[in-house]
């Protein structure tokens, strides 16, 4: 049985996606680790170093379905290292002892932050697709709903009003800010390491940079600006945008969360078939999805931070500093992977009760305009004398439960400047929503030009290979 969520075979679709989850598969990593030894091979045999025979013998035999896992586990615990099962099974595959050549020249940490960045060229393309689609139906939800008045609320209280179309605005924007990131970070992402026991290429007989270079073309990587045993930023960078990603995703899922309160009830998230919200309370409909964006965002978040750990690293090589990545990086694309996977049901499905949303908006009976008559009162009388006059009506209004509009006709100021149908005009919320409609229609707009400069292909992939 398995003994952590990602693995459980009840729970692991809440934690994982199953096509993140055959990226990280073991079977996966080791077969990695056969193709980076294969492409090595055969470069190192073009150049003379070892036999043609030997590139030959080692691209018909590198499947990992050859292997025994058995034996490898049993070599793990007798010799304590990462890779020697592997390469001393490998070698026994092999005919004409021409396993022996196997490896030659590099260090373990090559072959493991490789096959890593690998697995990573694989999981950014889930990623890169998920975060387009939902980029594409917030971009449907805001234009649908760039006019459909609500209460903004500042401090968890209403302030004044807007429309749902703006709050989606943002959110959109956000999120293709972050598509930006991540295309802006594959070439420092996706790039090889392949340089020898403490990163000087000494192994390679004085062609380790040409070796590097052709292993990545072959591996469909990109080549470093230098030895990266040491500097992990890459996979730091990767693991905050990764938790930047999931917690914007959770800022989202928290706001339905909230929105969606029995007591405000202005949004709704979709109900998956059968979904049941209590074991004892048959009525609910519990926001599910909503709780685990924000849920699975803390996730990611600690997860970024032990990524950050692996920074700090001692001398030209320390397995304290980058072994935690194999627990890190894994999990972190497989939380993100599933966050992006809900979300996107999310934003598709949510149900907006714009009747809600405007019977809400009248809670306070005008209130929430306080500011615009306040700023039309203080054109007639100052700005500072015109707040304290609002400000004194509105007190009244939450000590003592008088009707906003009736107290701005009780008080001279505002009868002597405003007849009572400028009064209504100010207290009509669907006249103040400033430039609502220009911010939805700005933001898709942009949007728009981005998508357009990205084309049609589905893969994010490095430039100028």
């Amino acid at each position: 049985m398995a003994s952590v969520l990602f693995d459980s075979i009840i729970y692991r679709d809440s934690w994982g996606t199953k096509e993140m989850r055959q990226i990280f598969d073991e079977k996966q990593m080791l077969q990695r680790w056969l193709d980076i030894e294969v492409a090595l091979a055969e470069v190192e045999a073009d150049l003379g170093i070892i036999p043609k025979e030997a590139a030959i013998e080692f691209k018909k035999k590198a499947n990992v379905d050859l292997l025994d896992m058995e034996f490898m586990q049993k070599k793990y615990e007798e010799t304590g290292h990462s890779l020697m099962p592997l390469l001393n099974n490998f070698k026994d595959i092999c005919d004409n002892e021409l396993g022996e050549y196997v490896h030659w020249g590099p260090t373990t940490q090559d072959i493991a932050d490789t096959g890593m960045v690998m697995a990573l060229n694989e999981a950014v393309q889930i990623i890169w697709r998920d975060i387009i689609d939902l980029e594409d139906s917030l971009m449907k939800l805001a234009l649908k709903h760039k006019l459909t008045l609500m209460a903004g609320r500042t401090h968890g209280q209403q302030a004044q009003p807007t429309t749902f179309g703006v709050k989606v605005a943002v959110w959109l924007r956000e999120v293709s800010r972050h598509i930006q990131r991540l295309e802006e970070s594959m070439n420092r992402l996706l790039v090889i390491n392949l340089c020898g026991g403490v990163g000087n290429y000494a192994s390679f007989k004085g062609k380790g940079i040409y070796i590097e270079k052709n292993v990545a073309e072959k591996l469909g990587l990109s080549i470093s600006d230098a030895p990266w045993h040491t500097a992990r930023d890459r996979f730091a960078e990767f693991g905050h945008l990764l938790s930047m990603i999931g917690t914007t995703c959770g800022k989202i899922g928290n706001e339905v969360y909230e929105l969606q309160k029995t007591e405000i009830g202005e949004l709704i998230e979709p109900n998956a078939p059968g979904q049941i919200g209590s074991s004892t309370m048959p009525h609910k409909r519990n926001p599910e999805i909503a709780e685990a964006l924000n849920g699975l965002s803390k996730v990611s978040r600690h997860l970024s931070s032990l990524i950050s750990e692996c920074m700090l690293v001692e001398h030209e090589r320390d397995g304290a500093a980058w072994k935690p990545e194999w627990i890190a990086i894994p999990q972190i694309c497989l939380v993100t992977g599933t966050i992006l996977e809900k979300i996107k049901f999310m934003v598709e499905g949510l149900g907006v009760d714009e009747s809600r949303m405007k019977e809400n908006l009248g809670l306070l009976k005008g209130l929430i305009l306080s500011e615009r008559v306040m700023l039309a009162l203080a054109e007639k009388l100052g700005k500072l004398k015109a707040h304290g006059i609002v400000h004194d009506i509105a007190m009244r209004f939450h000590n003592e439960g008088l009707d906003f509009k009736e107290g701005l006709k009780c008080r001279s100021e505002v009868a002597e400047n405003f007849s009572d149908e400028e009064i209504d005009h100010l207290l009509d919320a669907s006249t103040y929503i400033g430039q609502s409609e220009e911010i939805v229609d700005r933001a898709i707009q942009i949007t728009e030009i981005e998508r357009s400069k990205r084309g049609t292909n589905q893969r994010i992939t490095i430039k100028n290979l």
